[in-house]
């Protein structure tokens, strides 16, 4: 340790004077370097959420708990705030389990498995969690789904509206063009049938526990160490000091000033004695502590979750013939009902896997129809949360793959046409997705952008590449800084 030491602090020492900037550079360098915690510092910044600033340092142990559960909350990547695959515009193959506990919206671009790629606005919110924040007392509870916050059976169930900015009624200058009723294209609820991942400060409390001492016992040595470090510092920058104004100093150059410098330093290194538990202990309850951390990760923000929804979308009247005739004028589509099952646990502290089952139906048989159903979804996705970017949040790099088996023609009218072509073709649509989501505003905004290759379209047998792109807002992190 002192070789490695003093080779780098060396590399502070010009070759003719030491000023006192360069001094102040020293300083700070001793204090890096005689840190034997340095070594695992760049796995402790990798990981793990600005976890040594914002929890491992935290003195007051509620105070430390409660930092806890903030970090865990709004570091996690489970929240749905965009559209699901079969919008006209969205970001995501693979639903997430989790609606944010108060209120989100994303505005996504570009569809999944749809032919036609559209714009969608989604707002997402519990009305449980809207009129129990509104009279809480403790608001940042009731966005971590503190149940004792917020005690009601109505807070397990979200709602979510879809609007296809694409829709709408027109001037009467474009009357020749085909218009659509309305933007509201999808009402969906959703219900907690099982979700292991409230992070309150009582489930913090519990489960933390052996991480909370090992915090403890880190913050106590390294304010040893830092005790040590410092005296170390000012007996270097002392002597160093005096050296520089000394005669030998004055008469001597180059490396003769090196070794004059080395051999100051390595008086200093070697009279410093670290107190054992610093020295000895501090690498070992840094690692204990990390791999604490990360079964915390897994016993909360990774538990297992599983979700049910129930979507509606009514598809608009049609006052022209559209595309070709796949929707003739005057006909509407019949309505769909779509049953989605969503199951979540994470695989690794950082890596969560995510998997969907959904069926979907139509509400009417038309002519032409072979029966009610529609098509049939199934989705796996593994997503990486990636380092934590200070003031910003944690992105996510996420896989994932979608099958679709559609029984019959996507829209049921029985003309399985499109722009004057047959679609015969219901068969199989494989569609693979990588996504990529920056975060902001710590993690209050998301930008996510996808990139999708798929065998064909619902409409079109030929293989097709798509990029994505959306920004969503989970206000929950608004609520949650009102302490």
């Amino acid at each position: 340790m002192n070789r490695i030491c003093l080779a780098l602090l060396l590399a502070f020492i010009p070759p003719s004077l030491v000023s006192a900037q360069q001094l102040v550079a020293l300083k700070k360098e001793v204090q890096r370097f005689a840190d034997p915690t340095e070594n695992v510092a760049d796995l402790v910044v990798d990981v793990r959420d600005n976890l040594w600033k914002e929890v491992l340092l935290v003195a007051d142990p509620n105070d430390q708990q409660q930092d806890m559960a903030r970090l865990l909350a709004f570091s996690r990547g489970d929240l749905q705030t965009g559209a699901a695959s079969g919008a006209s515009g969205s970001t995501s193959a693979v639903v997430n389990p989790l609606l944010p506990a108060i209120f989100g919206m994303a505005l996504e671009n570009g569809a999944i498995t749809r032919t036609v790629s559209g714009t969608t606005i989604t707002l997402k919110a519990n009305p449980a969690g809207l009129v129990c924040v509104a009279k809480a007392e403790r608001p940042d509870a009731v966005a971590l789904r503190d149940r004792e916050a917020c005690r009601t059976f109505w807070n397990r169930v979200g709602v979510t509206t879809s609007f296809d900015t694409s829709r709408g009624e027109k001037k009467s200058e474009l009357a020749s063009l085909e218009t659509l009723r309305s933007q509201l294209s999808e009402v969906a609820v959703r219900f907690e049938v099982l979700n292991r991942r409230d992070v309150t400060f009582e489930r913090v409390r519990t489960v933390a526990e052996s991480f909370l001492k090992k915090a403890e016992g880190l913050r106590k040595a390294q304010q040893e160490l830092e005790k040590s470090i410092e005296g170390a510092t000012t007996r270097v920058e002392t002597e160093l000091t005096a050296l520089v104004g000394s005669a030998p100093w004055k008469a001597s150059t180059g490396e003769v000033r090196k070794k004059m410098v080395e051999e100051v330093v390595r008086k200093v290194v070697a009279d410093t004695k670290l107190p054992p538990a610093a020295a000895g202990q501090a690498r070992t309850l840094w690692l204990e502590s990390l791999e604490a951390y990360d079964q915390l990760q897994k016993a909360i923000a990774g538990a297992a979750v599983v979700t049910v929804d129930y979507s509606f979308q009514r598809p608009d009247l049609a006052t022209t013939d559209l595309a070709g005739g796949i929707v003739p004028k005057g006909v509407r589509p019949p309505d769909l009902n779509v049953a989605r099952v969503i199951f979540a646990k994470s695989a690794l502290a950082n890596l969560d896997v995510t998997s969907n089952a959904s069926v979907a139906f139509f509400d009417d048989k038309r002519p032409g129809m072979s029966s009610y159903l529609r098509d049939v979804r199934v989705g796996v996705e593994g997503k990486f949360k990636l380092r934590s970017l200070a003031g910003y949040g944690r992105p996510a790099l996420s896989f994932a793959g979608l099958y679709t088996y559609l029984h019959q023609d996507p829209l049921g009218l029985g003309i399985p046409v499109f722009n004057g072509t047959e679609v015969k073709e219901h068969g199989h649509i494989g569609v693979f997705q990588t996504k990529l989501e920056f975060p902001a505003a710590n993690n209050t905004v998301r930008i996510p952008l996808s990139l999708t290759v798929s065998n064909r379209t619902e409409l079109i047998k030929e293989s097709d590449v798509r990029g994505q792109i959306g920004i969503s807002f989970n206000l929950d992190t608004l609520f949650a800084a009102a302490r």
